[in-house]
């Protein structure tokens, strides 16, 4: 019972780090994870247009240098995404049971 409870306890931070086991993840794996659609020209197309709703760095100053995402930026977008569609769903299904009613 407590292997259940502890799970829960686990925040996207954690699930993130746990997955990821660094805490600055290359962005080519972010996007294969999260965006799977966009091939690597327009990954970074978006970096330079700042389309990304978290920030992208390099650890050198070479253009050619890997890109990489925090992993606590990325969990806070991930987290606040997930509560807009969750209020969104809420609102939706509250208006669905009330035009039953």
């Amino acid at each position: 019972m407590k292997g259940k409870d502890m799970v829960s306890d686990l925040s996207t931070y954690d699930y993130l780090f746990l997955k990821f086991r660094s805490l600055h993840v290359k962005l080519e794996d972010v996007v294969k994870e999260y965006y799977p659609h966009l091939c690597k020209e327009n990954m970074l197309a978006g970096v330079r247009q700042n389309r990304f709703p978290f920030s992208c760095f390099r650890m050198d100053d070479s253009q050619k240098g890997t890109l990489f995402v925090d992993i606590r930026e990325l969990a806070g977008v991930i987290d606040d995404i997930h509560r807009k569609q969750y209020t969104i769903f809420q609102n939706r299904t509250q208006k669905a049971i009330q035009q039953l009613n």
